[in-house]
């Protein structure tokens, strides 16, 4: 099979290259809340002399500081897939030679052909592709010319204008990748949104001595086994074994996470900084590849936690404790915040209030889930936020919580998220750490559907962390009042099953709970509604919430 592909926004990324070159622009400042490439432009564009800006900066990302752009997450294992399977790849890019407004004039197509060199696309030993395999485009009409002419089979670009050429070839299957817009896109146009996804259309699944072959080019390690550890959530983990013995655990990483970080360089820096601190209830770190998007660790060769004890929870407390303190130590420290952090009410309302949008969206395709918001959520949530505004501590309603009262979270703590040998348990799964309000990190262990703790073991950890953050003055009465709105938070990850690519990305992943996909979305529907008179009994109860209305 002959697979093109454009280039840009295709395979380089460039979201954060833009970042930084406008803030080495003075552009923006480090403040700056947008995440994408699209808001900066959209902000730069509300500038005087916004366009001429934006065109400045494209000729510099796209030129002299190419080297800034990332492989888009996936597309190194599609690219290894393919050469295992002996497909040929052509990329063709529409890309002038120099930027209209580039002073320096470089060359824009030598500053990409360097890129593919240092990420091993002509490498034998790697993507094993030839310079001649790569072709630049002064117009879309000769972009679409070229693809026409090299009779490819399959055309992969994230500009549903290419397909919409009247002379891009009808025999040749198009491919969108990244956000599909129905309004722009041709019917004939099969709309992906990562490189998982285009893998899966094209080449299917690997198993096997492919999947053993494909992880060890990824690796650059001769591998004797392979085992694929299921149940892992969005990511892949496997259980490696060397050739000379040693195990460990490989770990795959989907793209970036809500707030557009690495969770590869999020995970492994945090497991760095915690070991450097003497925390050593954590894997060990081996090597990671950002091209790869993978993470190599030590293999704890241990089980799952079943029926929490005393132990555990002690365990999980002084993990904690070991947070508090050097989160005490290292206030100052550069550790973004954590993923989708909630540092007041306002922030907290904001994220149930954008997943509930998303839902609303594709509510309309399921009359049981249109039905749950429409008497059941929403009602329930208008009168939570009209209380909460009322209740919640000044300090943090809709300011910041106070950085001296913040503590570095892993972000989905838990015993799910725990491995015991012999009932010492090591904790894993720091994709998302970083700062944010101990508050969320104690209901969200309390909350979380796979914690099922006892009313004993949920009280146990309450009063623990009551205690351990007694110096913030405003803790005990945040956490009563925000415990019904983390609940509604959670009701919002539950129904993530209706969202698009999101649980397909899970199962395939190994943490789906069912491959049926109506049934994994009725089975996750009554789970919300167990939450939701939940979340209505606790506000029955003034916030004030005993044992017995602790979710377990």
């Amino acid at each position: 099979m002959k697979i093109g592909i454009d280039f840009d926004n295709t395979i380089a990324r460039y979201d954060s290259s833009f970042r930084r070159t406008a803030l080495a622009n003075q552009l923006i400042s480090q403040e700056w809340k947008g995440k994408s490439k699209t808001d900066l432009r959209d902000y730069l564009r509300t500038l005087p002399e916004g366009e001429l800006l934006w065109m400045r900066l494209q000729g510099q990302v796209y030129g002299k500081f190419m080297h800034q752009a990332e492989i888009m997450p996936g597309f190194v294992e599609f690219m290894l897939k393919c050469r295992l399977r002996g497909h040929k790849i052509l990329i063709v890019s529409h890309k002038t030679e120099f930027g209209h407004f580039d002073v320096e004039q470089t060359s824009l197509r030598e500053e990409a052909l360097k890129w593919m060199e240092s990420k091993r696309f002509f490498d034998p030993d790697f993507f094993g592709m030839e310079r001649e395999d790569v072709f630049f485009a002064d117009t879309r009409e000769e972009k679409v010319a070229r693809i026409a002419e090299l009779e490819c089979d399959c055309f992969i670009d994230d500009l549903p204008e290419v397909f919409a050429e009247k002379t891009f070839p009808e025999s040749v299957e198009k491919v969108l990748y990244g956000k599909y817009r129905p309004d722009e896109t041709m019917k004939s146009v099969i709309p992906l949104s990562s490189w998982e996804e285009i893998s899966r259309h094209l080449l299917g699944i690997s198993t096997g001595e492919e999947e053993k072959s494909l992880m060890e080019l990824m690796t650059d390690m001769p591998i004797e086994a392979l085992e694929k550890v299921s149940g892992r959530g969005n990511s892949r983990i496997y259980k490696v074994r060397s050739n000379e013995g040693s195990s460990y655990a490989l770990k795959i990483y989907p793209g970036a996470d809500a707030a557009g970080r690495s969770r590869l360089t999020t995970e492994y820096n945090a497991i760095v900084f915690l070991r450097g601190h003497g925390v050593d209830a954590l894997p060990e770190v081996f090597s990671m590849d950002e091209n790869s998007n993978f993470g190599l660790y030590s293999w704890i060769d241990g089980s799952s936690v079943d029926g929490v004890d005393r132990s555990a929870l002690h365990q999980a407390v002084d993990f904690i404790f070991r947070l508090h303190e050097i989160s005490r130590q290292e206030v100052t420290c550069q550790i973004s915040l954590a993923s989708e952090a909630c540092l007041s009410l306002t922030e907290l309302v904001r994220q149930v209030d954008a997943r509930l949008q998303r839902l609303q969206v594709v509510s309309s395709q399921y009359s049981a889930l249109q039905e749950f918001f429409t008497r059941e959520f929403l009602p329930l949530w208008q009168d939570l936020t009209l209380s909460a505004r009322e209740a919640w501590p000044e300090s943090s309603k809709t300011a910041d919580l106070p950085e001296c009262y913040r503590i570095l979270s892993p972000s989905d703590f838990g015993f799910h998220n725990a491995i015991s040998v012999d009932g010492r348990l090591s904790f894993i799964d720091f994709e998302y750490f970083g700062w944010d309000d101990p508050v969320k990190l104690t209901a969200d262990f309390l909350w979380h559907p796979a914690m099922q703790l006892s009313p004993e073991i949920a009280s146990g950890w309450q009063n623990a962390m009551l205690k351990l953050f007694a110096d913030d003055p405003d803790f005990a009465h945040r956490l009563n009042v925000a415990m019904p709105l983390y609940g509604m938070r959670w009701i919002m990850i539950l129904l993530n099953e209706f969202l698009p690519g999101i649980a397909e990305r899970r199962r395939l992943a190994g943490g789906g709970e069912c491959n049926n996909e109506a049934d994994a979305q009725r089975i996750q529907l009554q789970k919300a509604m167990l939450y939701r008179d939940r979340v209505a009994t606790m506000y029955a109860n003034a916030f004030l919430f005993a044992d017995k209305n602790i979710p377990t």
